[in-house]
């Protein structure tokens, strides 16, 4: 086997053109927990980015089509800087093969697709499919753009450096003409190699990953929002209410957290607490919340790994945290304050490939399921201005400009999630749910009443 001339060489060509290493630990059982619901033709945990944005080109012809055709590029662009958006995942190995042109032009077509009917975004997403790669969706009546990848890929930290490629590849790029063959130095490590997590784990390291590990006890009994539909109802779709702070409400949110000594995040977690309580049944309102505390590991990745070259590849990590129904919400808030702000250890860095390791060990045999599913909002956030531009712009070809953004995960549980991010000056909440369990008004209620405790706690209404 002949090694990639690249900084990663985990990665060895087998054949001419072909590449391949050993799945990582990270990815084997996030794509085995994304795997589980593949007879039923979803995928648990698949992340969806999108953007709405507005394409103004300087050529004379600027139709439906020319910009078709732009994106189309801008498509086979994002592949040649990010390849392993094109790698096919086995049982051990993860696989790459450099395309000539018709095998470039055919996934393309297996990949990009555009949704000419009446299709909104979240019919899309409710609609998704597992793919054995990354695909792209755009929607021409909305000017939106969606893509949908299985989390073992990526993280939501990922996925908004790769629509941020896209675009910027949007107004530049002539596909055809790029050196095919060299890309395969960009396909990225697993994040135990980013991370030199060490082959063989040491007592302490077989300590630290336990000790991660042992927080999932955390869930049982916890709270969870009342749920009307019986356990043995199939999942369906996933869809999302959202809510939209604007700039000024953002700034005072902003500054309101600061006079508090806490972050605007710990304030939108202690406030999805506060709402899962709020909606949980009558019996269940004093029992603790049980959420993840999630970390993105990419300002942690040394040289040259920490940048978005990464982009498409697993870099997060989390373990459960709990808090009682008891205290206050500034208790609560401050106490997630200081969890996110020390999370990250040596400890939990070091011990990624063992607590993989334990996670998919303790999977072969998996506990009796709960009589009551748990049924929490958890929460999750990305820093979306450092992660995706508002603006592209050439002087010959025209500009780009995102208006908007948005992510997600595809939820088969009664789990939902609040994601969290801040773009273009306005702070937004968008909860996902699967819509075989609730209905759009009873999330949008959740999403409102999350807003309404930040702003009420704040003091910034009444």
């Amino acid at each position: 086997m002949k090694p990639v001339n690249a900084v990663n060489m985990t990665w060895e060509e087998v054949s001419p053109g072909h590449f391949q290493r050993p799945l990582g630990e990270n990815e084997r059982f996030i794509k085995a927990i994304g795997d589980r619901a593949h007879n039923a033709g979803r995928e648990h945990w698949s992340v969806t980015a999108y953007a709405t944005f507005d394409f103004k080109l300087n050529f004379p012809d600027s139709s439906a089509d020319v910009i078709v055709e732009r994106l189309g590029q801008a498509w086979k662009a994002l592949r040649f800087e990010h390849p392993s958006i094109a790698s096919i995942a086995g049982e051990d190995t993860v696989d790459y093969i450099v395309p000539k042109t018709s095998d470039l032009e055919h996934w393309v077509n297996q990949t990009f697709s555009i949704i000419d009917g009446g299709q909104t975004l979240d019919d899309v997403i409710a609609g998704l499919r597992p793919s054995q790669y990354v695909t792209g969706y755009y929607l021409p009546r909305t000017s939106q753009f969606l893509i949908h990848l299985a989390h073992w890929r990526t993280d939501g930290y990922g996925a908004l450096q790769l629509l941020d490629s896209f675009f910027g590849s949007s107004l530049n790029s002539d596909a055809e003409n790029l050196p095919w063959g060299s890309e395969v130095s960009r396909l990225v490590p697993t994040v135990e190699e980013a991370l030199d997590n060490p082959i063989d784990s040491t007592p302490e390291i077989h300590e630290a990953a336990q000790k991660y590990l042992s927080t999932v006890a955390l869930t049982k009994d916890a709270v969870g929002v009342a749920q009307t539909k019986d356990v043995s109802t199939p999942p369906a779709g996933t869809r999302s209410a959202h809510l939209r702070f604007s700039p000024e409400a953002t700034e005072a949110i902003t500054k309101a957290c600061e006079e508090k000594d806490i972050s605007v995040l710990s304030a939108v977690h202690a406030s999805t607490a506060a709402a899962t309580w709020q909606f949980a049944s009558l019996d269940s309102k004093i029992k603790p919340y049980t959420s993840t505390m999630r970390f993105t590991l990419r300002p942690y990745l040394p040289e040259p790994y920490n940048n978005a070259t990464v982009a498409a590849g697993i870099y997060t990590g989390g373990y459960m945290f709990q808090v009682p129904a008891s205290q206050s919400w500034l208790e609560t808030a401050s106490q997630y304050h200081h969890e996110y702000e020390t999370g990250i250890t040596a400890d939990f860095l070091r011990s990624r490939r063992q607590y993989a390791r334990d996670v998919l060990e303790k999977m072969k045999t998996p506990p009796p399921l709960p009589a009551t599913p748990p049924s929490e909002v958890d929460i999750s956030f990305v820093d979306a201005p450092s992660l995706i531009k508002p603006t592209y712009s050439t002087t010959d070809r025209g500009v780009v400009e995102v208006l908007e953004v948005g992510l997600g995960v595809e939820t088969l549980t009664r789990q939902m999630y609040c994601f969290v991010w801040e773009f273009r000056g306005s702070l937004e909440l968008s909860v996902v749910y699967n819509e075989a369990f609730y209905d759009q008004a009873f999330v949008e209620k959740v999403v409102i009443a999350i807003g309404d405790t930040l702003k009420r706690e704040l003091g910034l209404s009444t």
